[in-house]
């Protein structure tokens, strides 16, 4: 084999590596990015306190701090100021250079995300906004003569999410939702695929036409039907495979972050990821100053309580939500066939007990875990990477079968 082939061979893996590699991988990682800086975003708006009236009337001009207000668009002044109402004051929210973040109604473990993506939009985009529309705002809030004003701050970005679901569900909904599908198939992955593409196309074309260019031009066309190579047979059972397992994967994503969201509110060394270790009740304050506490106990066959390890019975109210868990393996069912639940939820003392309620900051939650929150944080984050890894593994068996064949099938084809 000649140095200039060898070159060439070079060349087409290096386009092959740049186009269908490289670059779509710089921009899987921007967008994973981007979305877990909106889901860390949201939590920490879900441990700021509710805008205060008097706090913001008191203080006439100034930073005031990192607060979060719900209410319905009011109006929209000039190019990026929108004034949001609830009714018994309004805030306004300085939107210039920012995304607004939208979520749709319906439930993502139910329809697989699709119609529950959370939908990134800049504000430069959107035209027109119907009054009324409902809207959570959270970050650094300012007095402007009397009147709250929501704008970044420095590196603290102004979130506003556009929402047509009960505020109760905005948290878990935006934890489970705001991912991408597959961080492959991003902004960048189309235009580099085609760019590459026809690269390779032409550096086909071009070894043609040279002497002993045969086997660089056959490579080089081989490496341009890249995109569509997955999806020829015999290797496409292998496509749909790692998508499968992809998918499972981003399942076990998003249950690992919904099943700590209710341990956001308490202090992350006091929490056991052993089951039956845990401290059996905490309580705290949320951010807007109501009590807050966590359970552990047994759930009675019935649902309608647990059990603490001191032996008092707890009632779980009619409205107690319940994580429904995929499984990730068989450890998990072992787990949860020992009965250890772990309830949060709004309460008051009455006696010797505690009576449990909805709390009424919508960002908290009344619900119930059928396990540990951490074990099973922990699970699904290593089930997640074992289906990650699986998905690889097969999209690489896919290209391992199929390019082989399409570059004999070319070699016999072309003269």
């Amino acid at each position: 084999m000649g140095i200039a082939v060898q070159w060439s061979l070079l060349l087409v893996l290096a386009l092959a590596g740049l186009f269908y590699a490289a670059i779509p991988g710089i921009g899987a990682f921007l967008a994973r990015g981007q979305w877990r800086r909106f889901r860390r975003t949201i939590i920490e708006v879900s441990r700021r306190p509710t805008v205060n009236p008097s706090r913001v009337a008191r203080e006439r001009t100034g930073f005031l701090g990192f607060y979060r207000f719900f209410g319905t668009l009011e109006a929209i002044q000039g190019d990026d100021r929108i004034w949001i109402t609830n009714g018994r004051q309004s805030v306004a929210a300085d939107l210039s250079g920012l995304s607004v973040y939208i979520l749709p109604q319906g439930d993502a473990r139910q329809d697989g995300g699709r119609e529950t993506e959370v939908r990134s939009v800049p504000w430069g985009r959107i035209f027109s906004l119907p009054e009324g529309t409902p809207i959570l705002v959270g970050g650094a809030l300012f007095s402007e003569d009397g009147r709250g004003v929501f704008r970044s701050r420095g590196r603290d970005r102004l979130l506003l999410v556009i929402h047509d679901c009960p505020r109760e569900s905005i948290i878990q909904r935006a934890t489970w939702s705001g991912r991408h599908r597959n961080e492959y198939a991003n902004a960048f992955t189309l235009p580099s695929l085609v760019t590459g593409s026809l690269s390779l196309a032409l550096l086909a074309y071009s070894q043609l036409s040279v002497r002993g260019g045969r086997l660089a031009a056959i490579a080089a066309l081989t490496a341009s039907l890249g995109p569509v190579v997955p999806f020829l047979p015999p290797g496409f059972p292998l496509y749909f495979a790692y998508r499968r397992f992809w998918k499972r994967a981003r399942l076990m994503r998003a249950q690992r972050d919904v099943v700590r969201l209710p341990l956001r509110y308490f202090p992350g060394e006091l929490v056991s990821g052993e089951p039956g270790r845990g401290r059996p009740q905490m309580s705290t304050l949320l951010p807007d100053m109501e009590p807050y506490i966590m359970l552990r106990g047994t759930l009675r066959e019935d649902g309608a309580s647990v059990t603490t390890a001191s032996g008092t019975e707890v009632a779980l109210p009619a409205a107690t939500g319940r994580i429904e868990l995929v499984q990730p393996g068989r450890r998990r069912k072992r787990d949860a066939d020992r009965s250890e639940s772990v309830v949060f939820g709004s309460y008051r003392e009455e006696g010797d007990g505690i009576v449990l309620a909805a709390p009424e900051d919508p960002m908290a939650q009344l619900i119930l875990v059928p396990g540990d929150p951490q074990s099973i944080a922990g699970e699904c984050s290593r089930a997640a990477r074992r289906f990650e890894i699986i998905s690889a593994v097969l999209i690489g068996l896919n290209l391992a079968v199929n390019a082989p064949l399409v570059f004999l099938l070319l070699w016999l084809a072309i003269g």
